[in-house]
């Protein structure tokens, strides 16, 4: 049986605020339960999840504009080869042979006649193999210049990943010391207050803390440049959510010599050599044009009208083969053939170039990585336990009196600007070696 209970009624134990506060929370129930019905309140929304570097790289990857077109221009020189080593059309001819001007009559003469033909050319030598030949090693170009610039989508991500990295990890330790630096002014001006101390050291605490400041416009500034060009390879929505951000740790040389040969096998490479080898078929089309080509040329007259014996006059059928006599090459063939030796010659040097200029980079990122490497390790060693201990023994020193508050500062000072420097280490030496993994690292 239903039990009307008063408003007034109290639970055994229950106290005044314990009874109304549990009122208004049933009576709650139901009115939330309606406004989340008719949308009133807003339903609680999951986090968005964050974007991982591999990520981050796939979706640069697939923005490119630049990867998309040379995807559509392999695609354009493979259709091409096969169209360009097809036999031309053949061409139909129809019309009237030797029509009297005087009566147009088909019948009225012999020679009058409907005719109907085929022409049929034929290029000379190889010529249909060689430039299908040639647009497979464009294709072919295209593709290895679509993997270079993959790389290199990659790479720059991966540039930007770490600087965001680093400011992150420096915004921290200034975030770090922050807090430092404001207890130390706000016990600077305590002695001051106190006649311990002078107006010269809360002067000192409050440069620093107005330096430390400076430093962090300077990193939010950093952030804020680096995220807009993470934005340009992944869009604003991407590039909100992406993170967290960490700097990768020391994977290790290899030596400079295996390094050197993986780079001849690099697609900036390939594409030149492909380059080439189009460039030489090109000097082997051109030698094509000094053999002749032909041209087979059918046709079938039909005549009417009756012979001088009262016969119907016969349909005539003709067969004709064309052939090119190229005897005045000396202006025109041999000199298509040494442009297009004058062509190849010059890719080969832009090759050789190229390659030098490659190796040099590869040279150059190497001795980054090991020297940064090799520092970075004397910093955690070396220099971070004694900045720490040095901090520790100026702050000992200034509570008792044998040194003064600048001297803590500068403690403070140089323990900071070590660990940004060793931060600084770690994004240069990672940066290097998104260098190496470009131009020698595993392909894709």
């Amino acid at each position: 049986m239903f039990k009307f209970r008063p408003a007034f009624f109290v639970r055994p134990g229950d106290s005044a605020g314990s009874r109304v506060s549990r009122r208004c929370r049933s009576a709650r129930r139901p009115f939330r339960g309606i406004l989340l019905f008719l949308g009133l309140l807003p339903l609680a929304t999951p986090a968005v999840a964050g974007l991982s570097l591999a990520e981050a790289e796939q979706i640069a990857v697939d923005r490119d504009a630049v990867l998309g077109q040379l995807s559509q221009t392999s695609f354009a020189m493979r259709e091409r080869a096969v169209a360009s080593s097809q036999i031309e059309d053949p061409s139909l001819r129809i019309g009237a042979v030797n029509v009297p001007v005087d009566s147009l009559d088909l019948s009225a003469e012999n020679m009058t006649m409907l005719q109907v033909g085929v022409r049929q050319a034929f290029p000379a030598g190889g010529t249909r193999e060689l430039r299908r030949e040639q647009m497979e090693y464009r294709a072919s170009a295209a593709d290895a210049a679509a993997i270079d610039r993959r790389l290199q989508v990659q790479r720059e991500v991966r540039r930007l990943w770490t600087e965001l990295a680093f400011v992150a990890r420096a915004g921290d330790l200034l975030d770090a010391e922050k807090d430092w630096v404001e207890q130390l002014r706000r016990s600077a001006l305590a002695r001051y207050a106190s006649g311990e101390g002078s107006q010269l050291e809360v002067l000192q605490a409050g440069l620093g803390e107005a330096m430390l400041r400076e430093q962090r416009m300077d990193i939010d500034r950093d952030r804020a440049r680096q995220r807009a060009q993470l934005a340009r390879w992944l869009g604003e929505a991407d590039a909100e959510r992406a993170g967290p951000f960490a700097l990768p740790p020391d994977p290790g040389l290899e030596s400079l010599a295996v390094l050197e040969k993986r780079l001849l096998d690099h697609p900036a490479q390939v594409d030149m050599e492909r380059r080439i080898e189009a460039a030489n078929v090109a000097a082997d089309l051109a030698k094509q044009r000094k053999r002749p080509g032909w041209m087979l040329d059918f046709s079938y007259g039909f005549r009417s009208g009756l012979d001088g014996t009262g016969e119907s006059r016969s349909d005539l059928v003709s067969a004709v083969v064309s052939v090119d006599l190229p005897l005045f090459a000396a202006n025109r063939q041999d000199r298509e053939v040494a442009a297009a030796r004058a062509d190849a010659r010059s890719l080969h040097d832009m090759h050789v170039d190229h390659q030098r200029e490659l190796n040099g980079e590869l040279v150059e990122a190497w001795q980054v990585a090991k020297q940064t490497s090799e520092l970075e390790a004397f910093y955690a060693s070396e220099l971070l336990p004694l900045a720490d201990q040095s901090v520790q023994a100026a702050l000992l020193g200034w509570r008792n009196d044998r040194a003064g508050i600048d001297e803590v500062v500068k403690a403070r000072r140089v323990a900071l600007e070590t660990r940004l420097k060793h931060l600084r280490l770690a994004a240069d030496r990672a940066l290097a070696h998104f260098d190496i993994d470009y131009l020698a690292g595993e392909q894709p």
